[in-house]
């Protein structure tokens, strides 16, 4: 990208958040960190090899999480409803993120107790589905999610989440620093958290507390793409909880870790 095209994708970037009052606040976040950076933004190459020493398949992470017990596929056990996601996202115009780890999650969220649950990030809603299927009429779930910059997915965020399931289902469309704490505060404690927004040092760290510290004991913690940098691994070793991380799933293409941690 030459300095012309360049300077323009900033403007465009600055109307984008211009028109949009609710989203200054992340603005000014964004622009201070860029000018700013916390010194474990550069933790990529430490933070994947650290991922690929430890990495182990989701079938020996629910064995290890939860013990024996039934780990097919959500495809298979849920394959209407799969089928139904499928058609509605080739549906959709634009780009947006993988579906993640939808078998960790769904056999998470099916275990005995998990009945409040938050996740930061939603795109299609893959995860939200898989949560929401697992939690059963009974759970309650609060999604957090910021549309993409200049992305155009407004219409679409959660599209995959078919309307029959959306009664314990609230989404707040704001960014994780205002969204959080309103879901945090409507839940008041958690027994199941994915991480799958901001992915900045500064950002998972902070987040990473504040759902820590409102998830109930024997609850789970899960975090997407814990290989962008060190705030994972840096998170665990301080509330000594032995991590676990998990190979790509069967649905992400790409070579994504994902990290759980389980309190004691």
């Amino acid at each position: 990208m030459d300095r012309g095209a360049g300077l323009l994708s900033k403007i465009r970037t600055l109307g984008w958040f211009l028109v949009r009052p609710r989203f200054y606040a992340q603005l000014f976040r964004v622009l201070r960190f860029r000018f700013f950076p916390h010194a474990g933004e550069d933790t990529r190459l430490q933070a994947t090899e650290w991922c690929r020493e430890r990495a182990i398949s989701t079938e020996e992470a629910l064995l290890a999480l939860v013990g024996p017990g039934e780990s097919a596929p959500l495809s298979e056990l849920e394959s209407t409803r799969y089928g139904q996601a499928l058609e509605v996202a080739r549906m959709v115009p634009v780009v947006m993120g993988g579906p993640g780890n939808l078998d960790l999650l769904y056999h998470l969220a099916l275990q005995d107790g998990v009945k409040k649950v938050v996740e930061t990030g939603v795109a299609f809603g893959w995860s939200s589905l898989a949560i929401l299927l697992g939690v059963g009429p009974e759970g309650q779930l609060f999604s957090t999610d910021m549309p993409y910059v200049r992305g155009g997915n407004e219409d679409y965020v959660g599209c995959v989440v078919p309307e029959d399931i959306r009664g314990g289902w609230t989404l707040i469309r704001l960014p994780d620093r205002q969204a959080l704490p309103r879901a945090l505060d409507a839940l008041g404690t958690i027994d199941l958290c994915h991480y799958d927004s901001d992915k900045s040092y500064v950002g998972r760290m902070w987040a990473y507390g504040l759902l820590w510290e409102a998830l109930e004991p024997g609850g789970f913690f899960v975090s997407d793409d814990i290989g962008d940098n060190d705030a994972f691994r840096v998170f665990a070793r301080s509330i000594e909880s032995e991590p676990i991380v998990v190979e790509p799933g069967r649905y992400d293409i790409s070579t994504k870790y994902v990290g759980v941690l389980r309190k004691k």
